[in-house]
């Protein structure tokens, strides 16, 4: 029985009591106190009872209905649809499990990690730049991996399925990169292409088109800067440095440090650029076919500094609205360890978030606690875990207790605690500046 079904019962209920209650006489008429005598009540409770089972009976019907009508027909016909023919079935799944499992087209497959982050159940892994199923039978036909798949048609895709798997949610953006928001933009990650070499050439091209709506616009004395840039990693570093190129002012915003997304890969990871006919036009260079984790942030820095481009690291933005009666947004933002406010009025606003947001907090006590040594302090808590190796010898806590409940099951000594329990998209945070997520 669904949830409005009981409320209609329990609502029909109240309703007899009630009228009951206001019954005139009900007690002088030696009636037990509700004013029906019990025959009366034994009626209602029948009547109610068949409302219950005559609810049951019909979601029943309406299931069974629904399995009826699944024919394998349909099912080959939506992953027609989906991009999967039988000749591409028999190249990449020729003798898969009858069960649900995702199948990787390598051919449409840009290595992104989209698919990867999307399990729940690590059935995928890259290996040689593609996504590769390592696990099929883990798989709990989630499908969350082929609806991250940033490709079309899709590389990644659930065969065996009869559910019926949504389109990506996306931020809406036209050809020039810019929102709903007139004068908001967005690139990078967030966009929906989760690349490396796509997001570097995103934030050069949408400073372009900054300039070219400056240009076209009057000039706001209210706004002591022309471009925020929020988020810093591939997308927001290259933005910075093309603006500062053509002598914009601008403020480049990061929560975190300068390309976190990248320092979190794994250390000696090797990072590729794909795809490798797309060419490479952002402010930051993006070489060949990749370069080694290390190598690439050494790299992307030394632009950096040569390019006098300035970052304000741990600034997170908290908000942007866009002024009333002017041309111009209005952004407030807290700064360092201290949560200092600051407030910013940009005539031009470029979103470069990454997709994975802010992480995930513990929320029990101690969470924001520091250590170090020799006047430089780090948290103790960490999100995120680069080089395993800088941890030798070193005593590093997992769980520390139950955060629902409060309920404190162990306390362990420790030097580090990592808290890999993923992010918050910055969904919330678009839609209060109006942006669409379709």
């Amino acid at each position: 029985m669904r949830k409005s079904q009981l409320l209609i019962i329990l609502a029909l209920l109240a309703l007899l009591t009630s009228v009951s209650l206001w019954s005139a006489g009900a007690t002088a008429a030696g009636n037990p106190p509700g004013g029906l005598p019990w025959f009366g009540w034994a009626g209602a409770c029948l009547f109610l009872a068949a409302c219950g089972v005559g609810f049951a009976m019909l979601d029943a019907a309406r299931a069974r209905r629904r399995l009826e009508e699944l024919p394998s027909a349909k099912a080959v016909e939506a992953q027609k649809t989906l991009g999967l023919t039988d000749e591409l079935r028999a190249k990449y799944d020729p003798a898969g499990p009858p069960y649900p499992h995702p199948v990787i087209v390598t051919e449409r497959c840009i290595g992104c990690h989209a698919c990867v982050e999307a399990c729940p159940h690590d059935v995928l892994a890259i290996v040689d730049g593609f996504a590769t199923p390592i696990a099929r039978e883990q798989c709990v036909e989630d499908t969350s991996c082929q609806v991250e798949c940033p490709v079309s048609p899709k590389a990644c895709i659930v065969v065996n399925t009869t559910k019926v798997i949504p389109p990506r949610k996306v931020p809406t953006r036209d050809s020039r990169f810019m929102t709903i928001v007139a004068g908001c933009y967005i690139v990078g990650d967030v966009s929906g292409v989760p690349l490396i070499k796509n997001a570097a050439n995103e934030g050069a091209d949408v400073i372009r088109h900054v300039l070219e709506d400056l240009a076209a616009s009057p000039p706001v004395p209210e706004a002591e800067l022309d471009v925020a840039i929020i988020g810093v990693g591939p997308a927001g570093l290259s933005a910075a440095v093309v603006a500062a190129q053509a002598g914009l002012r601008y403020v480049a915003l990061e929560q975190d440090n300068v390309l976190a997304t990248i320092e979190a890969y794994p250390a000696n990871k090797y990072v590729y650029f794909k795809p490798e006919t797309m060419e490479s036009r952002g402010g930051v260079e993006v070489p060949g076919a990749g370069l080694q984790r290390e190598e690439l942030i050494e790299t992307w820095k030394r632009t950096m500094i040569a390019r006098g481009v300035r970052v304000n690291e741990r600034e997170g933005c908290k908000s942007v609205s866009r002024a009333e009666g002017g041309d111009y947004f209005t952004l407030a933002t807290e700064a360092g360890e201290a949560n200092e406010p600051r407030t910013y009025r940009a005539r031009r606003v470029v979103l470069a978030l990454g997709n994975r947001g802010t992480p995930k907090r513990l929320g029990v006590p101690g969470e924001d606690l520091q250590i170090g040594s020799g006047g430089r302090r780090e948290d103790r808590v960490r999100y995120r875990l680069a080089d395993a190796g800088q941890l030798r010898g070193l005593k590093v806590v997992v769980v520390l207790m139950n955060s629902r409940t409060g309920e404190e099951i162990a306390a362990l000594e420790n030097d580090l605690v990592f808290a890999l329990i993923g992010g918050e998209r910055p969904t919330e945070f678009l839609k209060s500046i109006g942006i669409e997520i379709a």
